[in-house]
């Protein structure tokens, strides 16, 4: 999940501590996050998602596809 935020971060030019701010993640919890140190909660990735103006379902490993 980490690589699909990145992805997202990077398409809309936004940065880890933007989508801190506007998400409501404390930006050091979602460093470690983003780095795989710890997981991603549901109300991370939905409010990840919100920020970021994209469907939750784009920040997910899709159906099949392997999570690491």
């Amino acid at each position: 999940m980490a690589s699909a935020i990145v992805t997202e971060m990077q398409r809309a030019d936004r940065s880890v501590r933007w989508v801190s701010d506007r998400s409501g993640v404390d930006r050091a919890v979602l460093a470690s996050k983003l780095e795989e140190r710890e997981d991603f909660t549901m109300v991370d990735l939905a409010n990840i998602a919100a920020a970021l103006g994209v469907p939750v379902a784009a920040l997910t490993p899709s159906a099949g596809s392997s999570l690491r």
